[in-house]
């Protein structure tokens, strides 16, 4: 069944009126086009400046939520790989979303309440569902033009994924297959008309699966969670390491264990008892911030994307393992410091050994850059822009 296309009403003809009054006219405002520029703003200068010399930086020397820029206005926020010159599709601000989450996980987990408020910027109506059986019954109730389900490891039932399969409103599935694709989430996402994955590596899977409509997304950090805090320095360590310590991972090992003997190591990753470094498998949330806030580097290997946005959000300095996923969003030597092997971490850790101005720098562009290129609402708009043009 051909599905209908994303509503594009126009405003009510009352909205272009205009009535002359006899009151002083007012100094003339700039153009809602010019608003809606798709450049971000400016950074401070200070942070345009080279990476050479000395460096007065904008920010404390102790990372503090009041440090961040805040954004002027709404208007102002653009997705990063918006094109310069392209015009700007605004047909989401007409539409009705039926949101869905996972029925028994955390709702959005991942991120976190960011989400579902970016969408209510953005659209005329919001609805919020969980996933339970028969939810798809809601769509001859709330009419809406858009269905977007956020999840994917959990089961749903035939009858909704048929349903889904076979209405005229346009669906998609924003996947939380960080871990990687299974079989459930590949015969899922036949059933949406769009798929929006955690990494590009994973596109071909539900290409061959007979999806048609397939884009790299990550899942944003939630500001209300992830922001600079202080920490007492009994608490903190020199080097969070965010990975798994496999075998093909030991070079990298290697490296970390011997820059300095006396390093303080702490991990999130599996395997980490064989070499001795405190570690916890997995973590969320506030326990994952803290940790981000108690270091004063982190490593990361085989990144997951929304990890790296969670330690920008912090404010910290980051080496990051080279990938695809990586340099779509954030620039290497600007916002994160990225090594392809054993030998390049090696450099870039007494490289930066002692450079305190410079590491300063680029966490702190990172941490601009969660409110002006990565935020929640930027990762939305892409979103809802990428179904609205394809529609």
């Amino acid at each position: 069944m051909k599905k209908k296309p994303i509503s594009k009403k126009a405003y009510p003809a009352h909205r272009s009126l205009r009535i002359r009054t006899s009151r002083k006219r007012r100094p003339a405002r700039k153009s809602p086009g010019s608003r809606l520029s798709p450049s971000r703003p400016e950074s401070p200068p200070e942070l345009q400046s080279s990476l050479t010399g000395t460096i007065e930086h904008p920010f404390p020397a102790v990372r503090t939520e009041e440090s961040v820029p805040q954004p002027q206005s709404l208007t102002e926020f653009t997705p990063a790989q918006q094109t310069p010159g392209e015009p700007i599709c605004i047909a989401h601000k007409n539409m009705r979303v039926l949101l869905v989450t996972p029925l028994l996980e955390p709702a959005l987990a991942e991120g976190g309440q960011s989400i579902p408020e970016a969408m209510r910027l953005l659209v005329k109506e919001l609805i919020v569902l969980k996933a339970y059986e028969g939810f798809s019954d809601a769509f001859a109730r709330f009419h809406p033009d858009l269905v977007l389900f956020i999840g994917g490891n959990e089961i749903v039932s035939p009858a909704d994924l048929k349903r889904i399969r076979q209405t005229n409103i346009p669906s998609a599935v924003w996947m939380n297959d960080e871990r990687g694709v299974t079989g459930h989430m590949r015969h899922m996402a036949q059933a949406f008309d769009y798929v929006f994955t955690q990494h590009q590596s994973h596109l071909d899977a539900y290409r061959e699966a007979g999806c048609t409509n397939v884009r790299y997304l990550p899942f944003p950090a939630d500001p209300e969670i992830f922001s600079p805090q202080k920490s007492m320095d009994a608490e903190r360590f020199d080097v969070l390491i965010i990975g798994d310590a496999a075998p093909q991972k030991e070079a990298f090992i290697d490296v970390v264990r011997g820059f300095s003997p006396e390093l303080r190591l702490f991990a999130v990753g599996k395997g980490w008892g064989a070499h001795f470094v405190p570690a916890l498998p997995s973590l969320n949330g506030e326990g994952m911030r803290d940790l981000y806030n108690r270091s004063g580097l982190i490593i990361q290997w085989e990144p997951v994307q929304r990890r790296v946005f969670e330690a920008a959000s912090c404010g910290v300095f980051q080496l990051v393992e080279a990938s695809e996923d990586l340099f779509k969003y954030m620039r290497n030597g600007v916002d994160v410091v990225s090594f392809a092997d054993a030998a390049e971490l090696s450099s870039l850790l007494n490289g930066y050994a002692g450079q305190a101005d410079r590491k300063r720098m680029i966490a702190s562009q990172a941490l601009w850059s969660t409110h002006y290129d990565y935020s929640s609402l930027h990762i939305v708009m892409e979103l809802l822009q990428f179904v609205a043009s394809a529609a």
